[in-house]
């Protein structure tokens, strides 16, 4: 194990800011990736992809600083509070909070324990403000679904003690955008959650690691049923929820975020009775956190893209030591299984707490920017 952690660091210390590596082909499909150092020396978990400054080119926020493509020239956002030793800020959720035509940060805090949002400055390219939401409690992270059905995003934060969703608004008597709570069910509080429609009824369903909540006809004010189908463990956020196989109703697919393990929980009918299968995907590394669902290889089908996190509980994890990975999984219909492909096998790149899948270089296909401890990395899409 040590050996494999000195191969690990070895690579490591050849990379720095602003430098390639070499492209390398995943697997057995017709698919490869060239690594890009963004910036190697910083060590914030989560990063947003957006145009900042409207030049027409993407450009990568993480933490204290966003980076302008596309020579990722360093510009200052604000100071980050550091807390027990680590960097406030556990998602950069893009979001135009205040609809004004610049596009904001929604920030979902665990050591702070707070949700708050950073203001896009304007033309002006200046300091980000920093407006607070609310304090609920400990959370990982947070995503973004539209789950009230009105077109509009809202947050989903995973609550370790709390299920809740938050939905602004701009109300045109009022000075500040309106941050509402609605709560979901008790029992959806922990590591892990998703959001989808669990049993076809159109309406988005809650997803914790304990069951389900279903959704009523409206979320914001009815109540929502729990069903205690399943259990996921300490899982990825999100819990991806859609049609895995393809047969018309929905699955589940999701990694152990401290431990090893890929999953998913195959839903079928046994009569009337709705019954949950669950299968092992891989079990050769650990630290899943923070899975995305994607098609990188426009084939039509969606990957599961997720590799392991550095350092999350400073080596106490189990496979902590082990070399980062990164691979996407994709269901093949003929084999009734999930094929493994390779993006990284030992090299720089962790998935933190809030990774993107973007189209950075506006090529026309989505490539991957990967915050972490390790650094902030572009593994670039080389299909077209």
């Amino acid at each position: 194990m040590m050996k494999r952690a000195l191969v690990f660091l070895a690579v490591l210390s050849t990379l720095s800011c602003g430098t390639t590596a070499q492209s390398q082909r995943d697997g057995n499909a017709p698919l490869a990736f060239r690594l890009h150092v963004i910036c190697d020396t910083v060590k914030y978990s989560a990063c947003a992809v957006m145009d900042v400054n409207k030049d027409g080119r993407m450009d990568v926020v993480s933490g204290a600083h966003w980076y302008e493509g596309p020579n990722w020239k360093q510009h200052f956002v604000r100071d980050v509070e550091i807390i027990k030793g680590r960097p406030d800020g556990y998602s950069h959720l893009e979001l135009d909070v205040n609809q004004d035509g610049w596009i904001d940060l929604v920030h979902v805090n665990f050591r702070s324990r707070s949700i708050y949002w950073l203001e896009h400055p304007g033309a002006v390219l200046g300091e980000w403000t920093k407006h607070m939401v609310a304090e609920p409690g400990a959370m990982e992270t947070g995503r973004l679904y539209d789950i009230d059905g009105d077109g509009t995003h809202d947050l989903l934060p995973n609550g370790w003690e709390f299920a809740a969703w938050y939905e602004v608004t701009n109300p045109p008597d009022q000075a500040a955008p309106h941050w509402s709570r609605h709560t979901i069910h008790p029992k959806g509080a922990g590591h892990g959650c998703g959001f989808g429609d669990v049993n076809g009824d159109g309406m988005g369903d809650y997803v914790g690691i304990h069951g389900w909540a279903e959704a009523p006809q409206d979320p914001r004010n009815g109540d929502w049923i729990w069903h205690p189908e399943f259990e996921l463990g300490k899982a990825s956020i999100p819990v991806i929820v859609d049609d895995l196989d393809g047969d018309g109703d929905t699955d589940l697919i999701w990694s152990m975020g401290h431990d090893y393990g890929t999953y998913w929980m195959e839903q079928y009918r046994d009569g009337q009775q709705r019954v949950w299968r669950k299968h092992l995907i891989d079990s050769t590394w650990s630290q899943g956190h923070s899975p995305l669902w994607v098609d990188l290889d426009q084939n039509g089908t969606k990957e599961f893209i997720n590799g392991k996190r550095f350092w999350s509980h400073e080596g106490r994890d189990p496979g902590a030591h082990d070399p980062l990975v990164i691979y996407r999984y994709e269901y093949d219909a003929d084999r009734q299984a999930f094929e493994r492909y390779a993006i990284q096998e030992n090299g720089p790149a962790g998935v933190g707490l809030d990774p993107k899948a973007a189209d950075l270089d506006n090529d026309g296909d989505i490539d991957l920017v990967l915050p972490g401890r390790s650094g902030l990395y572009w593994y670039e899409n080389l299909l077209k």
